[in-house]
């Protein structure tokens, strides 16, 4: 029951003092300037202790949105892989800049979608429009975030995140290198001042590795063949999924890749140091070597338009595709854990299909390259 004391000061001020004590839970008190404040109050909180709302309520109200990233970052974030705990702490970084303030009870949807459209409309280091996979990926962090509140400290009741409107991401790229636009890519690449890039790509095309997965290879994660005709293999220790995986090196790719275990080669062992990376920075030997002005030079000496380093990975599913590859073995050598990731990358291109129906209707139905002189009937299978 709630008990609602009416007080005056020195001056003769009134105050409205509430107590409210109910059974199996503490008391809860509160005072107000004004009667009806301080009524609505006593019944909104009987309300909420009955239905076992008002300690969460309580408990929000005694922790900050910074205090919450704070802990998080003590306790989850330190957890993760040093790229990772970086990537997440500088979007971590900008949310507690925005919202640390706040407590949790008045963390909002609204508040967090107003943050939101903050953060998508501030342009690129480039000067280009924020995509919205970006946008998601910031929702996401700060999400899990408010998770962790939720369903381990209890901080909060429900996560205000689920009511917060996510930006519809369009991942369906067609976009891959043509015969002709992969010969041009490769002889800007050879004729580059970069002395790994032209490896670096070939790499790339060859296996459907990640841009971060090649540069961080050391030598250790190398295993050449012991005989010729045999094929290497790419052991990754750390892959975007959390899992290892081995890709084979096959073809230029390893002719490439044992050309450059020659020149690292030590002369005493006859192989590079284990730990070494394939392709290090001039400046800094264990930090790998950074391929970003000499992409961007090749490719615009290629002519290519509308591509980026990304895009070799999808070239490689696609020329899988095109090979006769089926989607669980593309699954497999791209590393991705469902088929639905492959549905993306391993698309036929236009001229592909075009090809096969021209192959099929001539074969079937007769058309342009089909003999004139065969009077044969079409095999009805």
């Amino acid at each position: 029951m709630a008990t609602i004391r009416e007080r005056k000061d020195a001056q003769g001020n009134k105050s409205y003092h509430v107590q409210i004590r109910l059974k199996g839970f503490p008391p809860q008190t509160r005072t107000f300037d004004s009667k009806t404040l301080a009524k609505q109050w006593a019944a909104q909180v009987e309300a909420d202790l009955r239905a076992g709302r008002y300690m969460q309520r309580v408990e929000a109200e005694r922790h900050t949105v910074r205090e919450m990233i704070d802990r998080y970052r003590k306790e989850i974030l330190l957890t993760r892989k040093p790229q990772r705990e970086a990537d997440q702490g500088r979007v971590l970084d900008w949310w507690s800049s925005r919202l640390g303030a706040y407590s949790l009870a008045e963390l909002t949807p609204a508040l967090i979608g107003t943050c939101r459209d903050e953060f998508a409309s501030i342009p690129t280091p480039n000067g280009g429009p924020r995509a919205a996979a970006t946008v998601v990926r910031s929702l996401a962090t700060f999400s899990h975030v408010l998770s962790v509140a939720v369903k381990e400290w209890q901080w909060l009741e429900t996560s205000p995140m689920s009511r917060v409107a996510k930006p519809r991401v369009n991942n369906e790229r067609v976009r891959h290198l043509s015969d002709d636009e992969r010969d041009r890519l490769l002889a800007a690449a050879a004729r580059s001042t970069n002395r790994y890039l032209y490896v670096i790509v070939v790499t790339a095309i060859s296996t459907g590795m990640r841009r971060g997965e090649i540069l961080g290879l050391r030598w250790r994660d190398i295993s050449l063949p012991k005989q010729e005709g045999s094929y290497g293999l790419i052991l990754l220790n750390r892959t975007k999924n959390g899992e290892r995986r081995g890709v084979p090196l096959t073809g230029v790719a390893l002719q490439e890749i044992e050309r450059l275990n020659a020149i690292h080669a030590d002369k005493r062992t006859g192989r590079p140091e284990p730990d070494a990376l394939l392709f290090p920075s001039d400046r800094v030997p264990d930090q790998p070597i950074n391929i970003h002005p000499a992409w961007d030079i090749a490719r615009r000496h290629a002519g290519i338009e509308d591509f980026r380093f990304h895009d070799l990975r999808h070239t490689t599913a696609s020329y899988l595709a095109m090979g006769g590859a089926t989607a669980p073995e593309i699954a497999e050598i791209l590393g991705h854990r469902t088929l639905n990731m492959v549905k993306r990358y391993a698309h036929f291109g236009k001229d592909h299909i075009a090809g096969v129906l021209t192959r099929v209707n001539a074969a079937r139905l007769g058309g342009a390259d089909s003999s004139k002189d065969d009077q044969s009937t079409p095999d009805p299978t």
